[in-house]
């Protein structure tokens, strides 16, 4: 079960629609800022330009954008400064002299286009999600399927290269593990700016180097998978071992982008109930779409920990390091030694992820270093 939730924990950022992380975001502001005009404005341009990104792949005017989300309720206030404003700059100059009562009433209609927009924006996003599961599903399926005869030959004729693999598949568990906590804690990667989000939302490629993103770590993740199925096959031939290695390839894959595809249509399944006509309904429907981002949030933080133990736990496994008081702790306290040995083959792990985040960048250079060197050799 660990094991599988760090599964998802590892492939969850890429599965996540940047555009729905990133109005998710920005809803804390908005619902944060409706005092300041010009930041309420500031937040509506950014929607509405994500909205548009993510369903069009153009950016469009923002003036234009709020314009188009105006109907037959909206405050003739706001429609006649709209058409005053040729810029954004101009429509907060031109509400800004508008009278405390006109200026609380366009507040108003501003804050429904932003509610409009953002939950246009998300069923817009959306209709892009099991697309996207399903590109990394296929490619998972793939990369188990090259896998698969990989290690049986391994198997057959180098066996005691089984070890550095489970040992590399490990350390790049603590890797992401450790990866994952000091961005969440220290802000490990900088932020995207709204400019440069946009810019990507813009571009098919974009979608295409998450889904290449989630394949490189599946490729690992599928590769520990296999080597730790094959090693509990300890008798039978190799129409045996390649049997197993099918049937848990095929099960791992479906069970797990299944349960992929399963949480990212939640707030799909709360948008349809949101619509009925009953109350109890659309509150069901609205609980839906909130526990969502909820979810994914749980199993983020479980998937984290289950990454740093399951990676610290097959290096320690494999080098023997805790095994005398892995049997010291069971004889004298039983099943609480279990719970001990989790809590430090996850420290463990986070101990290997920041040495290997500390290396990472000097073993860089000098790929970096041999591959110009190389090149000024060639003739």
């Amino acid at each position: 079960m660990a094991g599988i939730l760090g599964y998802l924990a590892a492939l969850s950022d890429d599965i996540a629609s940047l555009a729905g992380r990133t109005m998710t975001t920005s809803a804390g502001s908005l619902t944060s800022s409706l005092d300041d005009m010009s930041l309420m404005l500031d937040d509506i341009a950014t929607y509405t330009k994500v909205a548009s990104a993510k369903s069009s792949g153009v950016v469009i005017d923002d003036l234009a954008a709020i314009s188009n989300m105006t109907n037959e309720t909206t405050s003739d206030i706001l429609k006649k400064e709209l058409e005053k404003s040729s810029s954004m700059e101009d429509l907060k100059k031109n509400i800004s002299k508008l009278s405390k009562e006109e200026q609380a009433e366009v507040e108003r209609e501003i804050r429904r286009i932003a509610q409009e927009t953002l939950l246009e924006s998300k069923r817009k996003a959306a209709l892009r999600e099991l697309p996207i599961v399903w590109k990394i599903a296929k490619g998972s399926a793939l990369n188990k399927l090259i896998i698969i005869p990989i290690i049986l030959l391994i198997s057959a004729f180098v066996p005691w290269l089984m070890v550095p693999v489970l040992i590399l598949g490990g350390t790049y568990l603590a890797y992401e593990g450790a990866e994952s906590v000091l961005e969440k804690f220290f802000g490990h990667h900088e932020n995207a700016s709204v400019d440069e989000t946009i810019s990507e939302l813009s571009v098919e490629r974009f979608e295409d180097q998450k889904v290449a993103s989630a394949a490189k770590t599946d490729f690992i993740l599928s590769l520990e998978i296999m080597v730790i199925a094959l090693s509990m096959v300890t008798n039978g031939g190799v129409g045996v071992k390649l049997g197993v290695l099918l049937a848990v390839g095929l099960l791992a894959t479906v069970g797990v982008y299944g349960v992929v595809g399963l949480i990212v249509k939640l707030d799909d399944i709360g948008f349809y109930l949101q619509e009925q006509s009953s109350k109890v309904v659309k509150k069901i429907g609205d609980g839906f779409v909130v526990s969502v981002s909820w979810i994914l949030v749980a199993i983020g933080i479980i998937g984290t920990v289950a990454m740093l133990a399951v990676g610290g736990g097959i290096i320690e496994h494999q080098l023997g390091l805790l095994h005398s008081l892995d049997d010291y702790l069971h004889e004298h306290i039983g099943g609480w030694g279990n719970l001990i040995i989790f809590i430090l083959q996850m420290f463990f792990g986070m101990l290997v992820g920041i040495i290997v985040i500390k290396v990472m960048p000097f073993l860089q250079t000098s790929f970096d270093k041999t591959k110009n060197f190389i090149l000024k050799l060639k003739p």
